[in-house]
């Protein structure tokens, strides 16, 4: 599987695999490919791996990605709004994000 980022902040997702096994050898089975439109979901979950975020940091992005504010992601996640705020302040430091509105734009791709 890849994620390829196309002009106009499009992001498209390649999936590949063998076919079925018809007693071929693996290298001799035919690839099906499939492209589809990358969902918000998919970019976030990759910006997340590849800044190093911990799960709950992944999950409070998600939150925010999905239009949450600091109040309902707190309750979603059974924590305080302080606490949102210190794993927020987190992902900016390893995102190297410094707003709300930068972080999105950069993890949703846009």
């Amino acid at each position: 599987m890849a994620r390829v980022h196309l002009a106009g902040g499009r992001w498209l997702t390649l999936r590949a695999a063998r076919m079925e096994d018809t007693g071929q050898a693996p290298e001799d089975r035919d690839v099906a490919v499939s492209i589809e439109p990358s969902t918000a979901g998919d970019r976030v979950s990759v910006f997340a791996r590849a800044c190093g975020l911990s799960p709950r940091e992944t999950e409070l992005l998600h939150h925010l990605a999905g239009g949450a504010g600091t109040r309902d992601v707190a309750r979603q996640m059974f924590v305080s709004e302080n606490t949102v705020q210190d794993h927020l302040k987190s992902i900016f430091d390893k995102s190297a994000a410094r707003s709300r509105r930068a972080l999105l734009a950069r993890a949703l791709g846009t």
